[in-house]
Order: C-alpha cells, then structure tokens, then sequence
C-alpha cells in the first residue's frame, strides 16, 4: 500500500494550524478554570444545549462535541453531581433515549462565562488577524472540516 507523503506546504499549513489550535485552546481552557470555574470542554456542553434551546439527546450531543458517546455521558454526568450544570433525563415516549437538559445555574454559569471565552477569542484574533483574513481562514476551515466528516468513513489509505 502506498503512503502519501506531505508537500513542505501542506506541512507548514498543518503545523502552523495545530499551533494556533493549541494556543487558543491552552488560553481559553485555563482563563475559563481561573475565571468561570469551568474547562473549555464543560463550557462547549453548555453552549450546544443552550444552542439546542436548552435540551438534546445525549447522542447528538457527543457528536457536536466530536466525541465518543461515552465521553458524552462522562463529561455530562460530571457537570450533573459536581456542579448541578446539567440533568439527564429519559423520554417517557422512548425511554431508550437520554436527553441532557441545561438547568438554571447551568443558563447561569454560562452566562458567566461568555464574556471571559469572548475576551480570549477576541484578544487571541483582533490585534493580529484582519476581519478579511478571518473570513477566509474560516472558509477554508470549513471547507477541510466539510470535507472531512467526523464519521467512521474517514479514510486515508492506510
């Protein structure tokens, strides 16, 4: 079987993105830890429920995290006791299915940690990115994830 092998390109690209990823997460993980009492991935459950009008199934849930399933319901059963963020409950229509719900103090510690992800994400691109640049880094991010589902088909010939 044969390998592809990277161009110096697609190498720079590559690393360039990982550490810019790094960066921002790194920043964004620890800032929300010291000023909202919460990691990066506590708040990212938090903000698809409330994007979800409060309430999703816990399958669809760890998808949107880019999770496993069972990273879902252990990250979700920790915001449940630790912190009262999230409740889990079943669907008296289909019981099989676990919804996680955002509670009051979960709206709430959310709230409180809006502006601290706003003020990492803005410092981390406002002084150093134009708005052009921006755009169409975005496009392009886009365009790999697109093209790159977060499924079991992926395949790079190995």
């Amino acid at each position: 079987m044969a390998t592809k092998q990277m161009s110096v390109d697609q190498l720079g690209a590559w690393r360039a993105l990982y550490r810019a990823d790094t960066l921002l997460f790194t920043h964004l993980d620890n800032t929300l830890r010291s000023n909202a009492g919460m990691t990066y991935f506590e708040h990212e459950v938090l903000q698809i429920l409330d994007q979800a009008g409060g309430r999703l199934r816990m399958a669809p849930l760890a998808e949107r995290l880019m999770i496993s399933r069972s990273g879902g319901t252990r990250l979700v059963g920790k915001l449940e006791d630790k912190d009262g963020w999230v409740v889990r409950k079943t669907s008296p229509e289909d019981r099989r299915a676990t919804w996680a719900e955002l509670t009051e103090s979960g709206r709430k510690a959310l709230a409180k940690a809006q502006p601290v992800v706003d003020a990492v994400v803005a410092t981390f691109f406002a002084d150093h990115v134009s708005s052009e640049d921006l755009r169409r880094a975005a496009r392009i991010l886009d365009k790999l994830a697109d093209a790159n589902p977060n499924d079991d088909g992926f395949d790079c010939g190995l």
